[in-house]
């Protein structure tokens, strides 16, 4: 079944853990490629200090991440990687869940590459053409639930948000334990 707003419109902590195991399609040259989702972080809005929207920061950039949940929230960082975000909660509430890894249902695609947030956007071809795209009504990128049982889930620390402060150690990221295409575990 997709994925409709109420869905989205969680907090981002609650988001985060709930994308776990959910499918992302995406349609791409006349193809539909399913992924399921191993691997997200939550970045909690105006007062998390890791989160682009902390201190209530509304740029041309974040603008997507004031909207309603279930909309793309893309950006790139070393001038070279995508990052894939879901926008979390309600209208005015900028919170953003990023998905770190996905796995690759179909069989014949095991030895691909998406055990990163990086990785993942190369191999599936996100770029800003997918900032803003709302996922409960598009029909190239959107998210079902397969009714997929998550068995047992790893809470721990973001990766690479030394910066913030205190907020570099809430227990913000969560992956399937034991699964391969975990980005770090």
């Amino acid at each position: 079944m997709r994925l409709k707003r109420d869905f989205f419109r969680q907090n981002v902590y609650d988001l985060a853990q709930t994308l776990l195991g959910k499918v992302l399609c995406i349609n791409r040259e006349g193809k539909l490629e399913k992924y399921r989702i191993v691997e997200t972080e939550a970045y909690g809005g105006v007062t998390d200090k890791a989160a682009h929207s902390y201190n209530d920061r509304k740029t041309k950039r974040t603008a997507v991440m004031y909207d309603d949940g279930g909309h793309l929230y893309i950006y790139l960082i070393y001038g070279m990687y995508y990052m894939l975000n879901v926008v979390a909660n309600v209208i005015g509430i900028p919170e953003a869940v990023l998905i770190r890894a996905i796995e690759p249902l179909d069989k014949k695609a095991k030895n691909i590459r998406t055990n990163g947030p990086g990785k993942l956007c190369r191999h599936l071809g996100i770029d800003m053409s997918y900032y803003g795209v709302d996922l409960t009504t598009s029909h190239d990128i959107y998210l079902i639930d397969d009714e997929y049982m998550v068995d047992k889930v790893t809470q721990t620390t973001r990766i690479n948000v030394d910066y913030a402060e205190e907020d570099k150690d809430l227990l913000w990221r969560f992956y399937l334990t034991n699964n391969p295409y975990v980005s770090k575990k």
